[in-house]
């Protein structure tokens, strides 16, 4: 099985943040005022030029690349979700979805029917597909913007999630679990089942977790 975050992520990460905290500063200074240059400057030459479409281009390409690779992963997604529909455990209201759409992360609520969904897709093209009951966690901790999920999966003992939803989220799950709800179905099983068609309509991988 591939790893989650592979080994190019930590170096990645890194230059991705400097670039956040201080390359896109510097750009979006420098671009306008090259510009600016090269529109009224006497003595523009051809390399000012490609200098010009460098600086625009650093500027604007990253971002583009990453919309790009997200939505592909929003669409591999939304496929899931219809998939885990189809199961009758899972139809959650709109008002109880949510997406971490740079992170292509997706967490659904069914409050009907206690069930809610967590979907991620990994930096190394992984594919997590996991159902959760009202009883599911052992518990959960919010930190600012940080909700913790803590499982009962040894392989996945802890689900971080960075969302300034934090504290709602886990106020949801706090009232589902004390709702009372009772099942004749282990929603997580019903998703595993799901497992090999979720892996070939997506093309991803999606580990089984014990």
């Amino acid at each position: 099985m591939k790893d989650r975050f592979p080994k190019w992520w930590l170096p990645y990460y890194v230059v991705r943040t400097l670039f956040l905290r201080f390359g896109v500063i510097t750009l979006v200074l420098l671009a306008p005022l090259f510009t600016l240059y090269v529109a009224n400057g006497d003595y523009v030459i051809g390399s000012d030029y490609v200098f010009l479409f460098s600086l625009w281009f650093m500027l604007f390409a990253p971002f583009a690349i990453n919309y790009g690779i997200t939505k592909k992963r929003k669409k591999k997604i939304l496929a899931v979700i219809e998939k885990i529909k189809e199961t009758g455990h899972f139809n959650p209201e709109s008002t109880s979805e949510g997406w971490l759409f740079w992170k292509s992360t997706y967490l659904g609520f069914d409050f009907q029917q206690g069930t809610f969904l967590y979907v991620r897709i990994y930096p190394g093209n992984v594919m997590d597909v996991i159902g959760f009951d009202a009883y599911s966690l052992t518990r959960t901790e919010v930190e600012d913007s940080k909700l913790r999920l803590f499982t009962r999966f040894t392989s996945l003992p802890m689900i971080p999630i960075d969302t300034g939803a934090a504290s709602s989220i886990a106020n949801h799950l706090h009232a589902m679990n004390n709702k009372g709800y009772t099942y004749n179905f282990n929603f997580n099983d019903v998703v595993n089942k799901k497992r090999a068609e979720i892996e070939s309509l997506t093309g991803l991988p999606v580990p089984v977790l014990a």
